[in-house]
């Protein structure tokens, strides 16, 4: 095996991450493909990650360590690490996550037999604990083998914003000028520009990308904290960058709508649904930030969310936040879930309608949320 050659280049920045850093790297270094190579780029770590990434660079040629003078965040430090890329594919890697031990060779070979620019696989969600289950943000765009395919022909790929799920030639990366911007959620755009630039993609979904999920509120990763003002911000930022560029080529034109839902379905329903923890600035951001732009989405769009999601957009446009706070307090509370509870869905949309909602039978209402979880 030859280091100066290896077929797959796999980016993996670190940052605070010692908790898990080792399941992460062990993931890799015991892959049944030997010819990759492990670039590590460390953040300005403050904890133990920078010991654990020497110890296992000691032990193994194919780890790469970079080192970044001051903290630049995930977007820059993986720019840097793109810049010493040697393999002819490129796969990214978060420092808290872990992989099948054979996904590489097995998403490789199918890659070069289908001639592919880029392959995608599937994600699951886990814990300290274990399994979770799948991705909402994958599932729509992963469910079936797919040897060749595009954007156009499956506009569910709007949904899969993850570089980590993906091998990618690095000419395709190279050769169109992607890369990260310095902004959080940059996955997002850099996935869509990826989706853009090429006619050749595939779907491997037996392989599986282990995302994970922290419960440690005190160590919770920064896009989890979803009421913090910058990663709004931020995410609206990308958002917005994504419609321009659907928007720049007639020929992703027809991606708005799918792109407009799955906005509605994830993105702005993520930040809504933290309403009854967020203060009042985080509110009134909400207000100001969200409200006018889904206020433009037409209402078919609406016509094909859950129940209780085209109730809180109903509320949120209507100025009632309020009741948006009520809605939440209850599905928090009481681990409500409109598939589960259709008909109290139907009962809010029916009480809300009436002048004075909350406090109408608002006893007898929390106690119907608490009889009816988990019953049809």
């Amino acid at each position: 095996m030859s280091l100066d050659n290896p077929k797959i280049s796999i980016i993996v920045p670190v940052y605070n991450t010692a908790n898990y850093l080792e399941e992460c790297l062990d993931s890799l270094i015991n892959q049944s493909l030997e010819e990759i190579e492990i670039i590590c780029i460390d953040d300005k770590s403050e904890d133990d990650s920078p010991k654990i990434l020497e110890k296992y660079a000691s032990s193994d040629k194919r780890i790469k360590l970079l080192y970044n003078k001051e903290n630049t965040g995930q977007a820059l430090a993986r720019n840097i690490a793109l810049k010493s890329v040697k393999g002819e594919y490129v796969s990214f890697m978060d420092s808290d996550d872990k992989i099948d031990l054979n996904a590489y060779e097995k998403v490789l070979n199918f890659s070069e037999e289908n001639n592919l620019d880029m392959v995608l696989f599937n994600v699951v969600r886990f814990d300290r604990k274990g399994i979770i289950g799948g991705s909402e943000l994958h599932e729509k765009s992963i469910q079936k083998l797919n040897s060749n395919t595009n954007i156009l022909e499956n506009n569910e790929f709007v949904y899969d914003t993850s570089p980590c799920n993906k091998l990618i030639k690095t000419s395709l990366i190279e050769e169109n000028n992607i890369e990260f911007v310095d902004r959080l959620y940059e996955d997002l755009l850099f996935s869509m520009e990826l989706f853009t630039s090429t006619d050749s993609v595939g779907v491997l979904p037996d392989v599986k990308y282990y995302w994970r999920r922290r419960r440690d509120k005190s160590n919770k990763s920064t896009t989890q904290n979803r009421t913090n003002k910058k990663n709004i911000a931020d995410r609206i930022f990308i958002i917005n960058q994504i419609e321009e560029l659907f928007k720049s080529n007639e020929k992703y034109n027809s991606l708005l709508d799918s792109y407009h839902f799955k906005l509605l379905e994830i993105d702005y329903r993520l930040f809504i649904d933290q309403i009854d923890i967020g203060d009042e600035e985080y509110k009134e951001f909400i207000l100001n930030n969200i409200k006018p732009i889904i206020e433009t989405y037409p209402k078919e769009l609406f016509s094909h969310l859950s129940m209780i999601n085209k109730i809180k957009y109903e509320f949120l446009i209507e100025d009632k936040i309020d009741e948006l706070i009520y809605i939440r307090e209850k599905e928090r509370n009481y681990n409500f879930y409109s598939k589960q509870n259709e008909r109290l869905t139907k009962e809010i949309k029916t009480v809300k309608s009436t002048k004075g909602w909350i406090d109408y039978k608002k006893d007898n209402l929390t106690n119907r949320f608490k009889s009816k979880i988990g019953k049809d």
